[in-house]
């Protein structure tokens, strides 16, 4: 890989002076999974998922208490696309200037669906601010469907994009499933299993291939949750809302607990999480052996790892969300590994305040068969 460039000066610079735009990089005319498409390539960016791709609570504790709970969605790791945010988004428009539909702005109170805890229909956003983001707080897989029918697709529909422009699609989910339903890695059946997580997955990545052709779709891998405890455990950092009375995972029941109780749920979390990547590779791996002329899925496996990180990577607000430097270090090295090798996608991040951006070079291309 080429030699990377300091977020500092990425900063400084405002993004968009750094690698330097060469247009003869772009080919729209070559098939996805068969001249693999390059970041530059992409002219709009979707996002589908829960908390952490609206930007729940990351900007941490507000001089306004009522800003704290926000959802900063324009500094979404995934769809972010306010002016000089460290984002996905931001990096495929740095190379192609006219790409759109990330997320703009913030919702002062999050957009909450969570299983049946959701408003109907297309209700539950603000297309304003959210643009191509249909993440919600407190999404399960199971609501993806309700995501992808009832928004995505509808607003895809609605901006009129051109069926033969390049999408790129984000898909990170799980999380709240491994904090709410762990006891499905033993019971094996119902919502949270790793069947219904599976199902929930395929339904929603055909509704993206007939609707929303001329895509690839990145899916992320459910991380290790669990380590949430240990780093949260006795943090004055996580205690700023109510100093005198100890942290507790409450938007985390199955990493609440300490003793025997939360050693046994947070072991389900674990035994869930590899159930449920376990279906994604499985996923993604027939996706990859269709090779479909106008859909793809790349797969990206766990790259976070919580447990070696400082509580700094968490939002001081709840110690529970990713905080606004986990989302600019997501989005580098997401960014940097999506035209990496299997084995490139693969190597962990390791906590950084100031991540390498890695600049595009003539030869990079989406590799859409890193599982075959």
């Amino acid at each position: 890989m080429s030699a990377p460039l300091s977020l500092h000066a990425l900063l400084q610079q405002l993004l968009y002076t750094i690698c330097e735009y060469n247009s003869t990089l772009i080919d729209y005319d070559s098939p996805i999974t068969r001249a693999p498409s390059r970041p530059d390539d992409f002219s709009y960016t979707l996002a589908l998922g829960d908390s952490i791709t609206a930007g729940a609570f990351s900007r941490g504790f507000q001089t306004n208490p009522f800003l704290s709970l926000s959802e900063w969605r324009g500094q979404s790791y995934a769809a972010g696309m306010d002016n000089g945010a460290i984002t996905i988004p931001n990096f495929i428009k740095h190379y192609n200037p006219s790409a759109t539909g990330g997320s703009r702005g913030s919702n002062i109170f999050p957009e909450i669906c969570f299983g049946f805890i959701c408003l109907p229909g297309s209700l539950g956003w603000n297309s304003a601010v959210d643009q191509l983001n249909a993440a919600q707080t407190g999404a399960l897989a199971s609501n993806l469907p309700h995501e992808v029918d009832d928004y995505l697709i509808p607003q895809v529909k609605k901006q009129n994009l051109p069926i033969n422009k390049f999408k790129y699609i984000n898909l990170q989910i799980g999380s709240n499933d491994l904090c709410w339903l762990c006891g499905q890695a033993e019971l094996e059946i119902g919502p949270g299993s790793a069947d219904d997580f599976e199902k929930n997955i395929r339904y929603t990545l055909e509704r993206l291939r007939k609707e929303i052709p001329n895509s690839v779709v990145n899916l992320l891998a459910v991380f290790k949750v669990s380590d949430i405890f240990e780093l949260t455990l006795n943090q004055p950092y996580c205690s700023k809302l109510l100093p005198s009375i100890p942290h507790k995972n409450l938007e985390c029941a199955c990493s609440l607990l300490g003793g025997h109780i939360g050693e046994t749920t947070r072991a389900l979390m674990d035994e869930l999480t590899d159930q449920y990547n376990e279906r994604l590779v499985k996923i993604a791996t027939e996706y990859q052996k269709k090779k479909y002329p106008d859909f793809a899925v790349v797969w990206q496996p766990e790259v976070v790892h919580l447990g070696t990180y400082p509580i700094q990577a968490l939002s001081d607000v709840d110690c529970f969300h990713p905080s606004l430097a986990s989302h600019e270090l997501l989005a580098t090295s997401i960014w940097n590994r999506l035209v990496g090798t299997a084995e490139e996608k693969e190597a962990p991040v390791t906590w950084t305040t100031a991540p390498q951006v890695r600049c595009l070079q003539p030869g990079d291309r989406i590799r859409t068969d890193t599982l075959l």
